[in-house]
């Protein structure tokens, strides 16, 4: 394998670490030196150290992990007073392998260098375990931005893990994806795509239909962009392996295509014949689509049959919410109430197994579950009691045992007045009439928005909105913005959420549009988009707020944001006081507009 990567670069990068280490590890410990797994790490701060960039006068200090796969701890842990030091310790669980972090009080920072964090190194022996070095590159992102030699540093440290176990598939194929960006010329490049490829083909030959297997065999092919080849390497599997467990969900995915309902109830059929005792997990997805599909044709039988083909599935960490969501579909389609509330108690006494975080399966691991604090374990269990007992109360109404109905409602309400909950305690009082209730929920729904915007609030420097343009291509006016509040929108035209989100915009603008003091900017963001594109797009007048276009290809990293829509509220004296990444519904509407109402009054 070629490595076209300067040995210099890296000469320089670890002499500059070693340099940088020498002088952190005079404020920062961690012990034990060569920590293994199941280890109880301590790290300690020194801050009387002459190095030392949080002051001993401070009230606290926070770990924060900037990359971590230590998936089960904390991404920030508070650290405790032990003397004129400051302590925290953690247990290495069997999957641990690295992580980075700095040390944070209020605004001040510490951390070895500008572009380098502290690092936890997992080691078997006095060696990385596999995978350190190649997490190791993968954390440079976080501490070194766009850094010029961050690609540099990064192939240096795959080519460390491949010397120390050689038959690193993803290593090997970062290494060969680092080279073919930096190759001299299209005939070297295609060489070691070429490499890339047998690599990636010999790992799908290793064990073709193990769905493992099969992630890392498209997740190679996306790391060296050959994106197209993910779903047809699948289809190879579904055709080759068509009773294995991926190509089964192949065939399902492929089937959930079709436009025609009764094609795809056809289709669907049709492969439940080859079902068994012994593939039947295999086949959940294919129950899952028929329940749907006969639940909205409210036929009862066969609808019935597929929950339970999808109740009996293989425990597994979502099976609470699947059992939920059986239970509302049949809410939702007026079928079977008695099975409805028997599923919804099922879920209910499973409360406090409902997913909080991301959980994460590997075959080597299986599943691993998050670190969840208390107090989120806590919310997320009464949100799901919450919500299984107004959708019982929804269930008794359909059946008019309103009585009944009512005192689970309420009980509802109290436990915990989330979204979902609101909305079905709504739809119960709005058919029994119950004028009284409804006003309480409204309430709530106020109370809960404007607890919600607090705790939201920010304060920080807005970048220069100097880089947009109006669609004529004009800079905008700066005198315009000044002692503005300003609503900032980004957006693309590829952007599904984006356009669900317009709709809001609208309705918000023209509430606003009379405002002297509050000015509406719906920025392209310039994201695989030309100032063309968004005049075309604007040139439907279908909207009537302002459009503009950004011209900075900075601008997310200035604003904090790598997902758009991306909205942000800046007050008259140019801070950012509100931050809304992403589309969150028709309630948008509304906390924007609550948003604006508190930057405005500055009831802060």
């Amino acid at each position: 394998m070629m490595r076209i990567f300067s040995f210099a670069i890296l000469f320089l990068l670890l002499m500059t670490g070693a340099a940088n280490s020498a002088r952190s590890q005079q404020r920062v410990a961690i012990a034990p030196q060569y920590p293994q797994r199941g280890d109880v790490v301590t790290v300690t701060y020194d801050p009387q150290s002459p190095t030392a960039v949080i002051p001993d006068s401070v009230s606290g200090v926070t770990l924060v992990f900037s990359y971590s796969n230590f998936y089960d701890v904390a991404t920030r842990i508070p650290m405790h007073r032990q003397g004129h030091k400051w302590t925290t310790s953690f247990r290495l669980a069997g999957f641990a392998t690295y992580a980075t972090f700095y040390l944070e009080s209020g605004e001040l920072i510490d951390k070895p260098a500008a572009d380098s964090h502290y690092a936890v190194t997992v080691y078997a022996g006095h060696q990385p375990v596999e995978n350190g070095l190649l997490y190791k590159a993968y954390s440079l992102s976080a501490q070194k931005g766009k850094s010029p030699g961050l690609a540099a540093a990064q192939a240096s440290l795959y080519q460390q893990e491949l010397d120390l176990y050689p038959g690193n598939y993803e290593a090997k194929v970062r290494l060969l994806q680092y080279n073919m960006q930096h190759a001299p010329d299209a005939k070297t490049r295609e060489t070691f795509r070429q490499q890339a490829l047998q690599v990636i083909a010999q790992k799908f030959n290793n064990a073709p239909s193990d769905p493992g297997n099969l992630n890392k065999v498209t997740m190679g092919y996306l790391i060296i962009g050959e994106n197209t080849r993910v779903d047809s390497i699948r289809q190879v599997v579904m055709k080759r392996f068509p009773g294995s467990e991926p190509g089964i969900e192949q065939l399902a995915s492929n089937i959930r295509k079709e436009k025609d309902t009764a094609t795809r109830i056809k289709l669907l059929e049709q492969a439940l014949q080859k079902e068994t005792p012994q593939n039947a997990n295999a086949y959940t997805g294919i129950h899952e689509q028929l329940f749907q599909l006969y639940a909205a044709q409210r036929q009862t039988e066969k609808t019935l049959y597929h929950a339970r083909k999808v109740a009996s599935q293989r425990r597994n960490p979502w099976t609470a919410q699947t059992l939920k969501e059986l239970a509302t579909t049949l809410q939702s389609n007026r079928l079977a109430p008695d099975t409805a509330r028997y599923y919804a108690k099922l879920a209910l006494a499973q409360a406090d197994s409902f997913p909080a975080g991301i959980i994460r399966y590997f075959p080597e691991t299986g599943y691993i579950y998050p670190f969840v604090d208390d107090s989120t374990r806590q919310a997320v269990t009464r949100k799901a009691q919450a919500n299984l007992l107004s959708l019982q109360g929804l269930i008794d109404l359909q059946q008019a045992r309103l009585h009944e109905g009512a005192q689970l409602t309420d009980s509802a309400l109290v436990i915990s007045p989330d979204n979902e909950t609101l909305n079905n305690a709504t739809l119960f009082y709005t058919q029994t009439g119950n004028q009284e209730k409804l006003k309480t929920v409204q309430q709530l729904r106020e109370k809960i928005l404007l607890d919600k915007a607090r705790r939201q609030l920010i304060s920080r420097p807005a970048p220069s909105l100097q880089a947009f343009v109006d669609m004529k291509g004009q800079p905008v006016s700066p005198a315009a913005l000044k002692d503005k509040i300003i609503l900032i929108d980004f957006w693309a035209t590829w952007c599904g959420p984006c356009m669900q989100e317009m709709p809001y915009l609208q309705q918000l603008y023209e509430a606003y549009k009379d405002n002297p003091k509050v000015v509406f900017m719906v920025v392209n963001s310039g994201a695989r988009n030309t100032l063309a594109d968004a005049q075309g797009w604007y040139g439907h007048k279908k909207y009537t707020f302002p459009v503009y276009y950004n011209t900075d290809p900075d601008v997310g990293e200035k604003f904090r944001f790598n997902i758009i829509p991306a909205t942000y509220i800046i007050d008259a004296k140019g801070n950012i006081r509100f931050s809304n990444i992403g589309f969150e519904g028709p309630e948008i509407a509304a906390k924007l507009k609550l948003q604006l109402e508190l930057v405005e009054s500055a009831s802060f």
